[in-house]
């Protein structure tokens, strides 16, 4: 019987990118856009660092570990409704993420080093409803359909169903960076390049 689903739901899952071909063909579909924004920051110094946390508006909290560039002045001016970018890198078995604002004024002055808090976070955001062709294929839970290159499922396909992940492009070209914030650290599997496909 579970094979049965699943024979189907990727069956679903490839009639729809097969439909979505064909209208792209003949129409020009607009692209969707995905932002992490500032929900709430709460800053403070710690000894002689800035630190903090940060709540994104689907409500996941990152921790302020470091900067690989500081300006306190610039830092204060983050606020509600700033959008931000993240890159994935991993020291010491933790997934670190580096964090630009690209809205507000002097946005590329500061570069946080921030941590997921996985224990305060709740269960909300975006996550990972399927997972199709090794890697290649994955719908999130808002319902779109992702594709990913052959190189860059190398990555997703050790992903899993249930994990939360960030996603952000601001709909000016097919391509979204992905981060895992539930994979597995070892691997370097954590970030990866998608195309829109269909919602």
């Amino acid at each position: 019987m579970k094979c049965l689903k699943m024979f189907f739901s990727s069956l679903l899952l490839l009639l729809v990118v097969c439909q979505f071909s064909q209208v792209q063909a003949t129409n020009s579909i607009p692209l969707p856009v995905y932002q992490n924004v500032i929900a709430d920051i709460s800053l403070a110094y710690d000894q002689a660092m800035l630190a903090g946390t940060i709540t994104l508006d689907n409500g996941l909290i990152l921790r302020i570990l470091d900067y690989k560039t500081r300006d306190d002045n610039v830092m204060n001016s983050w606020q509600p409704g700033d959008v931000l970018v993240f890159k994935a890198d991993v020291k010491d078995d933790a997934l670190l993420l580096a964090t630009k604002r690209i809205s507000g004024p002097d946005q590329e002055k500061v570069e946080a080093y921030l941590i997921f808090d996985v224990i305060d976070s709740p269960e909300s955001g975006l996550m990972i409803a399927e997972i199709n062709d090794d890697g290649k294929f994955i719908r999130l839970n808002d319902n779109s359909v992702w594709e990913f290159s052959w190189y860059n499922h190398l990555s997703t396909k050790k992903w899993s169903v249930g994990e939360r992940v960030l996603v952000s492009g601001l709909g000016d070209k097919n391509s979204y960076e992905f981060i895992n914030l539930d994979a597995p650290v070892t691997g370097n599997i954590a970030s990866a390049t998608g195309s829109f496909v269909v919602y």
